[in-house]
């Protein structure tokens, strides 16, 4: 694995870094003691408030939204951006807190039919499952729910910028045996990952720019990581389309063994077909929860940068 690409920090940098991994830990120690009930309370609490008073991003989630639900009222856009912030809220704070509540708790508030029964079976089998999943729902609780099923599994993930913040979020899930490959690590990190720890996350819907595929996402294109489709191919394991969606401190996960057939050799066109159709099965779950859905980040920013353009020309 490549070693991650950190520069020198500079002492003002490092007084800034101590000061919010202390604020980090303090808040820690609050979810610690809250019960789980109070906790995700608290966070759609915060999400309130952050609809209301820190609205720094609305315009991107209105933006998004727009796109996506054209035929939305203004009455009903706006509720649904409101429900967003909630969620938000909610999910933050409960990522922080589900690493801290034990395995039993975490099995008691998800609902997950069928699902250890077939990932015990995969690893009695030694057959490796691949997890595509999206900024959805709580992917954090698919993580930690899955990482609890045997010898656990592992994730790729990108490194936080804070090394203070970013090695205590490692240590906790790895704690709870959900191992991180970081993002820069490369393909080959990727493929040893996912057959020694016989499963592997993938959040697969950022948006990746040049090196990304055009795929349909809400009828717009949108460029979209081939990683998936790749190991799919240099593995062949198990492929997994996974949703877990959050229900006010409760949780359900949906998962679905989606089908394949491996070509004779690798072509651009099989990548984008099986990317294509990992991403309608995720739009078809955010049609139906379209408010679990992280609208705050720039999916269509090709799209962006054009009616930037066009309103610049106008």
């Amino acid at each position: 694995m490549v070693a991650s690409r950190r520069k020198p920090v500079r002492p003002l940098v490092y007084l800034r870094y101590s000061f919010e991994f202390a604020l980090l830990m303090l808040f820690n120690v609050i979810l610690f003691v809250l019960p789980w009930f109070l906790s995700w309370r608290l966070g759609r609490g915060f999400g309130w408030l952050a609809y209301k008073f820190f609205t720094k991003r609305k315009s991107t989630v209105a933006r998004n939204i727009k796109r996506a639900f054209p035929e939305l009222a203004a009455t009903e856009m706006e509720s649904l951006i409101k429900a967003c912030y909630l969620h938000w809220g909610e999910s933050f704070i409960s990522t922080l807190k589900l690493w801290m509540i034990s395995k039993r708790k975490a099995s008691s508030i998800v609902e997950a039919p069928g699902f250890d029964e077939f990932v015990s079976s995969a690893q009695q089998a030694n057959e490796p499952i691949l997890y595509f999943t999206g900024h959805f729902g709580s992917w954090e609780m698919a993580g930690r729910y899955a990482a609890g099923i045997g010898p656990g599994a592992a994730s790729i993930y990108r490194i936080q910028k804070n090394p203070m913040v970013d090695w205590f979020l490692t240590w906790i899930r790895e704690y709870h045996h959900l191992k991180l490959i970081n993002s820069w690590s490369g393909m080959p990190a990727f493929e040893e990952a996912l057959k020694h720890y016989t499963g592997l996350a993938v959040v697969g819907d950022q948006y990746k720019g040049k090196k990304g595929l055009q795929i349909d996402f809400f009828g717009m294109p949108s460029s979209t990581p081939k990683g998936a489709a790749i190991l799919t191919l240099k593995v062949q394991p198990k492929l997994v389309f996974l949703a877990c969606t959050q229900h006010r401190g409760r949780y359900k996960i949906k998962f679905e063994d989606v089908a394949y057939t491996l070509p004779e050799t690798l072509t651009e066109e099989w990548i984008h077909d099986i990317t294509q159709q990992l991403t309608y099965k995720l739009e078809a779950e955010i049609r139906k929860y379209p408010e679990q859905y992280f609208w705050f980040h720039r999916r269509w920013r090709d799209l962006d940068r054009q009616e930037a353009t066009v309103a610049q020309n106008t």
